[in-house]
């Protein structure tokens, strides 16, 4: 009876623990490892980290992971990781077993860097907490070593080129031999022409009339950039382009065949940063800009631009645009003699003396509604093109940031 007694105490403790340590046994179900492809590299060099969730049905992870970013700068990752957050989630039907993620660093400079992972909330596919955990890596980086590459002179332009002439700068400037350390513009090919006596680099479309440009530097080459070269008149001026709604423009300057529009006067404006050159006059409703320019078409001649959206349209010879309508004024008259009753009965007293004709004064009526109507519908056309000027930019500066993002991410 004794042994009994005591069988049924060790059971009872047994249980009594074995219940205590469930939930502690369901928590230790999720793990964390982390490795990487290597552990001792160079700075510059390239470090890969793989973080490692193991469980049971897991069907999501969440966590952070910290580092060092004196040593360690973030590159890219994938598998739901970004900059300092893990989000992991299984695609597969009754969750996964292992969820893992892979994230790449640069190495910054010389150090010793430990990239700690602490997995806050793991959930099976039930939805069940399925607990915590925490993992890190030790990644040692050694200074750069040393390059052993010859150091070269700097290239001399103004021997190494040719000099340039028949163009405004502060400075002399030098046109280069070859292009191969420069990026030739979208669809242009290097060729190379003879500029005075001297075989110089030339950017050409093929079978095209878009403009010769050849590239220019000041002597020591760190100013510099493409020039439009009119073999006709041997001039030279700076290449530049402007963005409309997605199509590109290249600035050219009149060679003097084209007389420019009758009122404008020449000046420049800034656009991108950069000066253009431009033509102005004004009408109505403030100062109008034209440029001289070919579209993608090939179609050279002058646009109107419009500061506002900054868009482009081909310059036509318009009538002035309208300004605010103005309600005629009536002459005061002389004073009249009295109208007979026949007449009376067609007219009408206005005061102040002034008689006025029945058709007359209905007439200034009609034309004083037709006048409020005109004022009230150019009021509604403005603001729905100011609203639509205002989306069209919008437009703009949201293709040109994807543009540039794409442009950062290819140089990259």
């Amino acid at each position: 009876m004794k042994g009994k007694n005591i069988f049924k105490k060790v059971f009872a403790i047994t249980a009594a623990l074995t219940m205590a340590l469930l939930p502690a046994l369901a928590f230790a179900a999720v793990e964390a490892a982390a490795a990487a492809d290597k552990t001792s590299v160079a700075a510059g060099d390239v470090v890969e980290v793989t973080i490692t969730v193991t469980g049971k049905e897991l069907a999501a992870v969440e966590g952070t992971y910290t580092y060092d970013p004196a040593v360690l700068t973030y590159t890219e990752s994938e598998g739901g990781a970004s900059d300092g957050f893990i989000s992991m989630v299984s695609a597969q039907k009754n969750g996964s077993d292992s969820l893992t993620a892979r994230i790449k660093f640069t190495a910054a400079s010389a150090g010793n860097a430990e990239v700690s992972f602490d997995i806050a909330k793991a959930l099976d596919y039930d939805g069940d907490d399925a607990g915590s955990a925490k993992g890190s890596i030790a990644i040692t980086v050694q200074a750069a070593p040393p390059s052993t590459e010859p150091t070269t002179a700097p290239i001399n332009y103004a021997t190494e080129g040719v000099a340039a002439v028949n163009l405004t700068s502060e400075q002399p400037m030098y046109i280069w031999r070859t292009l191969e350390n420069v990026t030739v513009p979208s669809k242009y090919t290097e060729t190379t022409l003879e500029y005075h006596g001297e075989t110089v680099a030339a950017a050409i479309v093929e079978d095209s009339d878009a403009p010769t440009l050849l590239y220019l530097s000041n002597e020591t080459g760190d100013v510099g950039g493409y020039y439009v070269y009119n073999a006709e008149k041997d001039t030279l001026y700076p290449y530049q382009t402007v963005n409309s709604v997605s199509k590109s423009y290249i600035i050219l300057q009149p060679d003097g065949s084209v007389a420019v529009p009758a009122g404008f006067s020449e000046t420049s404006i800034t656009i991108d940063e950069k000066s253009v050159p431009a033509w102005v006059s004004q009408d109505a409703q403030g100062d109008v800009y034209l440029l001289y320019a070919r579209n993608p078409d090939g179609e050279v001649g002058y646009y109107l631009y419009n500061p506002q959206d900054e868009s482009l349209q081909r310059y036509a010879v318009m009538p002035a645009r309208p300004t605010q309508p103005q309600l005629p004024q009536i002459e005061e008259t002389a004073p009249v003699e009295e109208q007979p009753a026949e007449e009376a009965a067609t007219s009408i007293f206005s005061g102040d003396g002034v008689t006025l004709p029945k058709p007359v004064f209905y007439g200034v009526c009609g034309l004083v509604a037709a006048l409020v109507i005109t004022i009230i519908a150019m009021a509604v056309s403005n603001a729905r093109e100011k609203a639509r000027r205002k989306r069209r930019a919008e437009q703009r500066r949201a293709e040109r940031k994807k543009m540039l993002a794409e442009e950062a991410q290819e140089n990259a």
